[in-house]
């Protein structure tokens, strides 16, 4: 049995009819509804970005369309942003210390006239006594007894005249370590001790900052 012309012609065109509607207008095919079967009240799916929950309608199963699913867009990480290399500040040079220059040590100055080269003047100040080693004329090293007072810088031998030890500078004196005898450190006389002479004397000069005795 054949179809009707007529009857195909309007089958065809209906549909073509549709695809455009559905092409132009997608809201009319989402209006259909899920293709997937209803099969129980309050069954719920997500179809074309809607949400369509099955009720009852007039005694059958059928989708009812609900709210629109947001979509949730991936924010965008930001980007780590580009940490500065910091500029290595320029060393500083080494300011070049200066070097302390030792100052030069006094040159004693020969004086034959005077006598023998004792130590320097600065070595004895107002109100010192010391005993120096110094070379005598015949090359011999000797100890002799310095003190300055009031300016004056007497020279003192340091033959104890009692027996004939070497005297030695003590705190407040020319003391003898042999028998405990003690002398004055800025006249020589003897002040203690069975010592009862006084220290033998030698002139003393200054000059160039020089001390010089005559032995």
């Amino acid at each position: 049995m054949s179809s009707r012309p007529g009857a195909s012609r309007r089958i065809i065109v209906k549909g073509a009819g549709l695809s455009v509607l559905t092409f132009l207008f997608p809201f009319v095919a989402q209006a259909a509804g899920p293709t997937l079967k209803a099969t129980r009240v309050g069954q719920q799916i997500v179809w074309r970005g809607y949400v369509y929950t099955v009720v009852s309608s007039k005694g059958k199963l059928v989708w009812k369309q609900g709210a629109k699913v947001a979509v949730a867009t991936a924010s965008a990480t930001p980007s780590a942003s580009a940490t500065p290399t910091p500029t290595p500040s320029a060393t500083p040079s080494a300011t070049p210390t200066a070097t302390a220059t030792k100052s030069a040590e006094p040159v004693a100055v020969a004086h034959p006239e005077l006598g023998v080269f004792i130590t320097f003047s600065n070595k004895l100040k107002e109100g010192d006594f010391a005993v120096f080693i110094a070379r005598n004329t015949k090359g011999e090293l000797l100890n002799y007894a310095l003190s300055r007072k009031g300016g004056v810088v007497k020279c003192f031998s340091t033959e104890c005249t009692h027996a004939g030890c070497v005297v030695q500078a003590s705190r407040d004196d020319l003391w003898c370590p042999c028998h405990s005898s003690n002398f004055d450190a800025f006249t020589g006389k003897a002040t203690g001790g069975p010592a009862n002479d006084p220290l033998a004397q030698f002139k003393a000069t200054e000059a160039d900052g020089g001390i010089y005795i005559k032995i």
